[in-house]
């Protein structure tokens, strides 16, 4: 049986920060663990393949934008299911809910099977642009054998959004605990003892995507079907008009990852023009930053989830209550994930990689950490009421605005004119972040995403 929305607070309680934080917690450290599925893959293959050899973790710098970038061009449809069932649920109108469960799931798919088609065959340009003419062997084999994972990422995605908009998050962590405990020996077998470097750690990953998505569908069936029976031509009705509602929640969203994951595409390019040596010390920042990212993202969309409850109760004044309380914690823990980069890289970095000249450039680069975390915090913070509101063109406004006229020049610059190295490229990266914060506190202060909302719950939006 599916767990009933938690009554709110009684007026009284209505503004104790304690109770908004431990129901906030509750529902945002299973996303915390379940966002690791991903960010622990990568580790692990950063880890692993540090130590098998520096043009394996090169080629794996390289590739791992990409496929970050692939993901992120499917992943934000399960967000627009995410959000239609958590305003559906705190709504009460579960006859919705349970058409979007089949529904969601189709269009998922079919979105991306177009992106993994269209990927796969410009694989071979992609690594090649990114490379400078200049990509490892292995670096185009690694990238397609990574795109197989896209379908599994859908399904996986899909049914994220349905379960964290019921608010049974959990079931996202078991996930990704299972997909953890596959991936490491299986990247270990086939790196070293198989011997395939980095084509062996884009097996395992894909196996491991796999293990988890069979998981979470048995899963489904067995918690869901009983309150929302899978697969019944009732499901189905209406079907057009449910597909147009996530494709007006997602589409923002998919435009918005195309734009700040290409940047980060563009950064990676920028650092492989460098050399060798940088790249590597990049793919070790990006780790960092990875962690990072699974915090402030998973709070963000603890934020949207209960947010997005209390806007289909129709209670905004409890719904910015859940985004104070998520930005709190969403900042306590940024600060946690980055100490260690900060108060000692040394040691720190030496956890992914022996070579002394590749940690020396991911220790330059370190400092710029202290401008991304509350940078971070609030620009996320705040678009996860964008989010729960459906206002997802002003988070596609505020990334578009901060990643093309800031982000990518300035890391440009300093890299090209200022021989800044990679410090300079993720200058660039935070002045981005510092004016995205600055551009989503503008548009939420504009009041567009109440504007949204009312009319998405007066029926008036265009469905």
């Amino acid at each position: 049986m599916t767990a009933p929305t938690e009554p709110e607070p009684t007026t009284e309680a209505a503004n104790a920060l304690r109770p908004r934080l431990a129901r906030s917690w509750s529902v945002t450290y299973p996303l915390i663990i379940g966002s690791l599925s991903t960010a622990a893959l990568l580790l692990a293959d950063t880890i692993i393949l540090g130590w098998y050899g520096t043009e394996a973790l090169a080629t794996i710098g390289l590739v791992a934008p990409l496929f970050v970038f692939a993901s992120a061009l499917v992943l934000p449809w399960g967000t627009a299911v995410q959000i239609l069932v958590a305003r559906w649920h705190g709504a009460g109108e579960h006859d919705r809910v349970r058409g979007i469960i089949d529904v969601g799931l189709l269009f998922c798919l079919a979105v991306a099977a177009v992106f993994t088609a269209a990927l796969f065959a410009l694989s071979g340009t992609l690594v090649q642009l990114v490379g400078g003419g200049q990509a490892p062997d292995e670096a185009t084999t690694v990238l397609r054998v990574l795109l197989t994972a896209l379908p599994l990422t859908a399904v996986t995605a899909h049914y994220r959004g349905v379960f964290g908009g019921l608010e049974q998050t959990k079931i996202t962590m078991r996930v990704a605990l299972l997909v953890n405990v596959t991936n490491i020996p299986l990247d270990y077998v086939f790196v070293f003892g198989l011997d395939l470097g980095a084509t062996g750690s884009a097996v395992g990953t894909v196996t491991a995507t796999a293990t988890g998505v069979a998981y979470i569908v048995w899963f489904a069936r067995r918690r869901l079907n009983g309150d929302y029976p899978f697969w019944q031509r009732a499901n189905l009705t209406g079907g057009r008009a449910v597909c147009a509602r996530i494709w007006r929640i997602g589409w923002p969203d998919v435009a918005f990852a195309v734009l700040v994951y290409g940047a980060d595409v563009a950064l990676a390019a920028i650092v492989a023009r460098v050399g060798e040596t940088p790249l590597a010390g990049y793919r070790l920042m990006v780790s960092t930053v990875m962690l990072l990212w699974v915090v402030v993202f998973s709070h963000s969309s603890g934020i949207a989830i209960l947010a997005g409850q209390r806007l289909g109760a129709r209670d905004p004044a409890g719904a910015l209550g859940y985004a104070r309380s998520g930005a709190l914690l969403m900042g306590a823990l940024s600060v946690l994930i980055v100490l260690p980069a900060l108060v000692a890289p040394g040691i720190y970095f030496r956890l992914f990689t022996p070579d002394q000249q590749v940690i020396a450039h991911a220790q330059a680069a370190a400092p710029v950490l202290l401008l991304v975390v509350p940078a971070m915090v609030v620009a996320m913070s705040l678009a996860g009421v964008l989010r729960a509101a459906g206002d997802t063109k002003g988070i596609l406004y505020a990334g578009a605005l901060s990643q093309l006229l800031l982000a990518v020049p300035v890391a440009w610059v300093a890299v090209q004119y200022l021989g800044w190295g990679l410090a300079g490229v993720y200058t660039g990266f935070a002045v981005g972040l510092l004016a995205r914060a600055l551009f989503t506190w503008l548009r939420f202060r504009r009041g567009q995403w109440r504007q949204e909302w009312e009319e998405d719950t007066s029926g008036k939006s265009s469905t």
